[in-house]
């Protein structure tokens, strides 16, 4: 077995087809059969069923994808390491993030590290994270910062934060600020709600499902600063991670309340190719993230806490 050959197959796995996988690799549909069974007889398992539109893995074959895009991730591991050894951190960084975190982490960390790293270009893309995860999965993105990403072959992901979910209203509402709230014992509530393509959506469908949450209205509005804009000048309300309104706690135009009951979790993932493993300016980045993501969790949980110096 060598690398020839995991390559080969890996083309071959994720196109379905040789032949494709031949152009993708830019090499002759006759070769790459012979790789391939050349690797099949030196494992001595069959790694794909042959049908009349392409090839389709075996169960075998899908362990051995795994072990693969964990070898083929070392491999660019080690390359980019020695990139960033001889050259430091240069080139672009493209990166996804949704709504949340492009308003409560980004412009705590983008002036400092444009700074920090002036030859790494980079470009920043904001969606909700199904459409975050599709691009990373495509290739057009880096890495990205989603909740609740789907499982998939060929992603790596690990949890940079987790945080509350908290009841965002306008000063005109009837609720008084951090005051705790428990989501059942309200009166009916006008909701604003995120569009479908938030995760956000499920958590809070699945409220007024099972009864924790009355609604007296609900609106659908697909924007965060729309949302927050209209919960700003309007007695509607809205439930957001803390993150969203951390630095917006102070400011009058926002009341915040704590939710005590259900119990909410709100997670953010970061997420990127097995096979791509991150940068320097990357890991940077996304470190930079993580610290500012569990820097809002601990200051809303000193609000809480009543804790001095840190009071709203």
């Amino acid at each position: 077995m060598d690398l020839r050959q995991i390559r080969a197959f890996v083309a071959a796995y994720e196109e379905g087809s040789i032949n494709r996988a031949a152009k993708r690799l830019n090499t002759a549909q006759p070769s790459l059969s012979v790789q391939l069974r050349t690797l099949e007889e030196s494992l001595g398992v069959k790694l794909f069923e042959r049908h009349a539109r392409g090839v389709r893995p075996t169960p075998e074959g899908g362990r051995f994808y795994e072990h693969c895009l964990g070898i083929l991730g070392g491999i660019e591991n080690a390359e980019q390491d020695m990139h960033d050894w001889a050259h430091g951190a240069s080139g672009s960084l493209n990166i996804g993030l949704i709504p949340t975190v492009t308003k409560g982490a980004l412009p705590k960390i983008l002036p400092a590290f444009t700074t920090d790293m002036p030859n790494v270009e980079v470009r920043v893309v904001e969606a909700y994270s199904g459409t975050l995860t599709d691009w990373v999965i495509d290739g057009q993105l880096d890495f990205a910062i989603v909740t609740r990403p789907a499982t998939q072959t060929g992603l790596e992901m690990r949890v940079l934060s987790t945080e509350q979910l908290v009841l965002v209203s306008g000063p005109s509402s009837s609720f008084e600020h951090l005051e705790p709230v428990s989501l059942r014992a309200l009166p009916p509530v006008k909701l604003v709600m995120p569009s479908p393509l938030h995760s956000l959506r499920d958590m809070i469908e699945q409220y007024i499902q099972l009864g924790n949450i009355a609604v007296e209205n609900l609106i659908e509005i697909d924007g965060l600063i729309g949302e927050l804009e209209f919960i700003r000048n309007s007695d509607w309300s809205g439930i957001l991670p803390v993150s969203t309104v951390i630095d917006d706690l102070k400011s009058g135009t926002l009341v915040v309340n704590p939710i005590t009951s259900p119990a909410t979790a709100f997670e953010f993932f970061l997420v990127h190719q097995t096979r791509h493993p991150l940068s320097r300016a990357a890991r940077a980045f996304v470190e930079r993230l993580e610290t500012t993501l569990q820097g809002n969790a601990a200051i809303w949980a000193a609000i809480r806490a009543g804790a001095p110096g840190v009071a709203a």
